[in-house]
């Protein structure tokens, strides 16, 4: 039967005297430039709070093998995000070897030995076009000649992060130190590819409202979470009534991002967690309970003109530099309806008053 325990990643990754393998079965490495600065960014904010960051369920097993004096366990599911950390780690360990540094003892060399190698061989062994890839950069020799060029692309962004002025080594390691992870083992009569099918097939994924709630209720004590998801939550959730999904609300929250963003914008559902993450900690700077208050304020104005909402109107310039709520009536709006209705439908939910540039 499966085991699991929670762990650091970098205490799964440099336990000793084992290798990870990459079954054939898998995908190659693929995460693209926004999962890596995703990455990048939750490190940071974890060493800066401080505190751990929750990094995903990593599944292995253990092949009844040894190798080179190994035990060597085969990932079912966790891939890319071992294959990144290491990249990360392969791109710190040669910063750390031109600016002859070295935290709490370790130096490139021992962290190499650590987290990259085990008894002369690579620690974390890919598949197919990637093995060969991950090979050459660790070793420092020739690129293969069909080399993995995500692989390459996000080696070559770590290194270009690491070598900004503003980059600060001690934040990183520590940030890299927070990343746990829930590590589970497979038992014997487990079968390892119909788990991976079942991770990645059968799930049901979690919706954008499921993760901004997550995110805004997880980082509060119990008794507080259950004050905000009575008060905020529940109200924001059954504005659209019988909601399979959440698609009515996943809509709302990212029409409400397009509105309040000053920066990036989501285009899809997928991406609209990351952007919310984005605007979170980098252009606001209240509470989650006045970013609860001003989602569900825009949750009411959007579920009770869903067939037709004036949102979508027309644009104003300037929404998201206007102050951290959404309804309130004292407010001055720089708004340009396109007709009366337009007009009467903000002036009655935002209070507008006679700044409005308007033809009414």
């Amino acid at each position: 039967s499966m085991q699991t325990k929670q762990e650091l990643l970098l205490d799964l990754l440099g336990t000793p005297d084992v290798r990870f393998s990459i079954p054939a079965y898998q995908r190659t490495y693929a995460w693209t430039d926004q999962q890596c600065d995703e990455l990048w960014r939750d490190i940071f904010r974890a060493a800066r709070v401080p505190r751990s960051h929750f990094i995903g369920m990593v599944i292995c097993t253990d092949e009844p093998r040894r190798q080179d004096g190994c035990t060597v366990r085969c990932i079912v599911d966790g891939q890319q995000r071992l294959a990144t950390v290491s990249i990360m780690l392969l791109a710190f360990s040669h910063y750390m070897a031109v600016h002859g540094i070295d935290f709490f003892g370790m130096d490139a060399q021992l962290l190499r030995e650590s987290y990259l190698i085990c008894n002369g061989n690579l620690k974390l062994e890919l598949s197919r076009a990637d093995k060969d890839t991950w090979k050459a950069l660790v070793t420092g020799t020739d690129l293969p000649a069909r080399a993995s060029t995500r692989m390459i692309a996000n080696y070559r962004r770590f290194s270009d992060r690491m070598s900004d002025p503003g980059f600060d080594p001690d934040l990183f390691w520590r940030g890299l130190r927070s990343l746990l992870a829930i590590s589970a083992k497979l038992g014997p009569h487990d079968n390892p590819q119909a788990i991976f099918q079942s991770l990645n097939s059968k799930g049901v994924p979690l919706t954008t409202a499921d993760m901004v709630r997550n995110y805004l209720l997880m980082a509060q004590s119990r008794r507080e979470q259950t004050r905000l998801y009575q008060e905020y939550w529940e109200p924001i959730q059954g504005a659209f009534g019988d909601d399979p999904g959440s698609v009515r609300l996943n809509n709302a929250i990212r029409a409400w991002l397009l509105i309040r963003c000053k920066t990036a914008k989501s285009k899809s559902d997928r991406s609209a967690f990351s952007t919310f993450k984005i605007f979170c900690e980098e252009e606001f700077h209240g509470t989650a309970e006045e970013l609860l208050s001003d989602l569900r304020g825009f949750a009411m104005v959007w579920a009770e003109n869903f067939r037709y909402h004036a949102v979508k109107k027309y644009r104003t310039y300037d929404w998201a530099t206007i102050g951290p709520k959404t309804l309130v009536s004292d407010r001055p709006l720089k708004l340009k309806p396109e007709n009366r209705e337009a007009y009467e439908f903000y002036r009655r939910h935002y209070g507008i008053n006679g700044n409005v540039s308007a033809r009414w």
